[in-house]
């Protein structure tokens, strides 16, 4: 059985979000290890023109997090619902969000831990650049109780320990940007604390 649910965005979030971004979608996946096991290659058999990354959160769940055209991200959850039929227990949950850039075509697994840390880079004008530095301390020390770090070159890097729920949270926060500010191009490594 899956479950899906409307998005809904207030006209600054319409606005922010370049149309070219296409669509994005994230697939909470409960079942045996066997099926989440299987996943990772369903999802990098994917066309390249989808990108996304999968959390492996434990208790048996996967989030799958991918970003394309619409038609490419309905094969993807056609491809999962198919895989998920046979499997007794198994369930999806689909949600449909605003896109956000910044994710690779080869859906890196990432199991989460209690405590990780990750690497994140910021491409953009120096103006974008400096509005993120501003408001990332706060986003990230004040907001999620995070350690971080920024270095600042042509571009903006930031690392940040901590609870990984909350890292996420954070990482989904840098892809949105502050208010009517985006960065042109986000890439996320993570590691173990």
């Amino acid at each position: 059985p899956r479950v899906s649910g409307p998005c809904i965005m207030a006209g600054f979030e319409q606005k922010a979000i370049p149309s070219s971004l296409g669509s994005r979608v994230a697939i909470l996946v409960t079942g045996p290890k066997a099926l989440l096991d299987s996943l990772p290659d369903k999802c990098r058999s994917q066309p390249k023109s989808v990108s996304g990354v999968i959390y492996g959160i434990g208790h048996a769940r996967m989030e799958i997090v991918a970003e394309g055209q619409a038609a490419a991200l309905e094969h993807l959850v056609g491809d999962l619902d198919e895989a998920l039929e046979s499997v007794e227990g198994a369930m999806s949950r689909v949600v449909w969000q605003p896109p956000t850039g910044g994710y690779e075509d080869h859906f890196p697994l990432v199991v989460l831990q209690p405590k990780m840390k990750a690497t994140i880079t910021l491409e953009g004008d120096e103006q974008t650049l400096d509005y993120y530095q501003r408001h990332m301390r706060i986003e990230a020390v004040f907001n999620r109780g995070l350690k971080v770090e920024c270095k600042r070159l042509e571009w903006l890097t930031v690392t940040v320990t901590g609870d990984s729920t909350r890292i996420k949270s954070f990482i989904r926060w840098c892809q949105r940007g502050p208010p009517l500010q985006r960065a042109d191009r986000i890439q996320v490594k993570w590691a173990n604390s």
